[in-house]
């Protein structure tokens, strides 16, 4: 009996010695006279080392209309605002058309996602529908896809590349741009 109370003596004192070994750091903020300023890591100062826009070549209105152009050898999207408000437009977009965005990266101009133009519903069914869901193949083939954007003198520029950074002018490519640019209209028809 005296070993039972003994150990649980020491286990107790053993849980309260946890907050001199590990401070609580909450009340350091708390009762602290004096905030250090924020200490931003260096990969997050890159948008500071892009070249700054000639203002002469950002559009004048902001105005939100949006066309596709299919010149044979580039097929894009031109929106017709400043890089600041297409790189959200494309994010709301991407997100409204449950296109899964896998990385972005803002000083590169670049959405990095996963598109299948052939997905399939999934059922929510059965128990039966539910077995072949968890072990069975996946009936989605994703692939994986870059959105990059670039500033003219008409406005913002989409352009749909493969993994390897090239620009995409048919296929599967032209129909998540396609997709894009219905997305995107419907939400400046709103």
């Amino acid at each position: 009996m005296k070993a039972i109370k003994l150990i649980l003596i020491l286990c107790l004192t053993q849980v309260t010695a946890c907050s001199y070994f590990f401070p609580d750091k909450e009340k350091d903020y708390v009762y602290s006279k004096e905030v250090k300023p924020l200490e931003v890591p260096p990969y997050m100062q890159a948008e500071e080392s892009l070249p700054k826009l000639d203002p002469v070549l950002m559009p004048v209105t902001l105005s939100n209309t949006i066309t596709r152009v299919d010149e044979g050898s580039a097929v894009y999207l031109r929106v017709n605002s400043p890089f600041s408000h297409a790189w959200r437009v494309v994010g709301k977009a991407l997100t409204a058309s449950s296109i899964e965005i896998t990385d972005k990266n803002r000083s590169f101009a670049t959405y990095y996602v996963q598109y299948d133009p052939d997905v399939q519903i999934v059922k929510d069914g059965s128990f039966w529908d539910e077995l072949v869901f968890f072990f069975g193949d996946d009936p989605n083939q994703e692939k994986p896809y870059q959105i990059f954007l670039t500033q003219t003198e008409q406005g913002t520029e989409i352009y749909v590349r493969d993994d390897f950074g090239d620009n995409l002018i048919h296929g599967d490519g032209v129909k998540l741009l396609d997709l894009l640019y219905e997305t995107i209209e419907k939400d400046f028809a709103k």
